[in-house]
């Protein structure tokens, strides 16, 4: 009798373990359905958009219109430099990402970006709204921008103060820092006295070993003679 009882008062009182329901396999293929979907349109366009680049692509320049640390059309979204190229008579407006910090933004080979600096683009010739903007590649008018702005990082240095011609030699090693470090020299010296949080490829302690390597010295002398 009293076992019955007790079974009874399990039976209202909800002591009996429910048994869990068994997921099957299409069960979750169809919840994850959604997803892979999602993944497969991304990298199909993805895909085409490689594909029309390298078969009907062309290279022209565009000019940098916008840079902010937020979002240029959205303050959410994360493309934060907006450019325009042109081909034919239409003028075309892009949108790339950009790594930033609290003063600037960067391109791909290190050196601040700027309003008005031009980087190499490529677009499909008979669709230019398909296009994709090379970060490391400026144009010559844009690298010589860089030239005049790494030269006068070394005039407020003093570096060759006690040269003979001074502008001269400034020039002169301007020019061989990026023969031998190409923009990873430059930009070395443009962030001469960046902290390392704010920039960890180039900074003051950066600069500092710069400065220490023996080729650099040989540069300098060569260039001081």
């Amino acid at each position: 009798m009293s076992q019955l009882a007790s079974n009874e008062e399990s039976l209202f009182t909800g002591k009996f373990k429910k048994a869990k329901p068994k997921i099957k396999l299409w069960h979750k293929l169809l919840f994850l359905s959604p997803v892979f979907i999602i993944v497969l349109i991304y990298k199909g366009n993805d895909w085409h958009k490689k594909d029309q680049l390298a078969n009907k692509g062309k290279d022209t320049f565009a000019i940098i219109t916008n840079i902010s640390n937020a979002g240029i059309r959205d303050p959410f979204e994360i493309e934060n430099v907006a450019f325009e190229f042109r081909t034919g008579d239409s003028i075309y407006t892009g949108y790339t990402q950009a790594e930033t910090n609290n003063h600037y933004a960067f391109a791909n080979n290190g050196l601040p970006l700027f309003v008005g600096d031009k980087y190499k683009v490529r677009y499909v010739s008979d669709n230019p709204a398909i296009y994709e903007i090379d970060l490391k590649e400026p144009d010559p008018q844009t690298l010589i921008f860089y030239f005049n702005k790494t030269a006068d990082v070394l005039r407020k240095l003093d570096l060759f103060k006690n040269c003979k011609d001074t502008e001269r030699s400034i020039a002169c090693f301007v020019q061989n820092v990026f023969l031998k470090y190409s923009y990873d020299g430059l930009a070395t010296i443009l962030f001469h006295d960046e902290y390392m949080a704010e920039n960890i490829s180039h900074n003051a302690i950066a600069f500092k070993r710069f400065l220490e390597k023996k080729e650099v010295k040989e540069l300098m002398k060569k260039c001081s003679e």
